[in-house]
C-alpha cells in the first residue's frame, strides 16, 4: 500500500478550492500542485508520485493523462458517488473500473456501508497503482 512518508510530489485535479475531500489530505506530498480542469496536464511525464482526481473530471482522457504524469509505480486516488457516475452515462461501476484497469492495478477499494448505498449516498474510494509500461495495455496517446 501507499507509504505516506515517501510521498513528496502530488497533483490534485478537478477540485475547487475548499472542495478537497478531507480523507485525501494525508496523501498530499510536500510539493503539491493543483489543476481545476484540463484536457492535457501542463506537466512533463513522470512528475508525480500521487494524483488525486475529482469525479467531475473523470474520463478516459483524464485517466490517460494521469498515467502519463505519474512516476513508475505511482498512485491514482479517486472517489465517486455511484449514483452520480451512473447518471453521467457509465452503465455500471465495472465500466469505471475497466477504464482504470487498462493502465493501473486497482489495489484497494473502500465502499460506504450498505445502507448508504441503498439510499443512493454510496461513495467508493479507489486506490490504484500505475502498471509498468510492459504490463499496461495499449494506454498511450494516439497520434494522428
Amino acid at each position: 500500500m501507499l507509504d505516506l512518508k515517501e510521498v513528496r510530489t502530488s497533483l490534485e485535479v478537478g477540485f475547487a478550492s475548499g472542495d478537497f475531500p478531507e480523507k485525501f489530505l494525508r496523501y498530499r506530498g510536500r510539493a503539491m500542485r493543483s489543476l481545476e480542469n484540463c484536457a492535457e496536464f501542463p506537466y512533463e511525464d513522470a512528475q508525480f508520485q500521487v494524483v488525486m482526481i475529482s469525479p467531475s473530471v473523470f474520463s478516459e482522457e483524464s485517466i490517460r493523462e494521469v498515467h502519463r504524469v505519474l512516476r513508475d509505480e505511482g498512485w491514482l486516488i479517486f472517489e465517486f458517488c455511484e449514483k452520480e457516475m451512473l447518471s453521467k452515462g457509465y452503465k455500471s461501476v465495472s465500466d469505471i473500473f475497466s477504464i482504470v484497469k487498462s493502465g493501473f492495478n486497482i489495489v484497494e477499494i473502500e465502499r460506504s456501508s450498505w445502507w448508504q448505498r441503498l439510499r443512493g449516498e454510496g461513495i467508493v474510494v479507489v486506490f490504484a497503482q500505475k502498471k509498468r509500461w510492459r504490463t499496461a495495455k495499449v494506454f498511450q496517446r494516439r497520434y494522428v
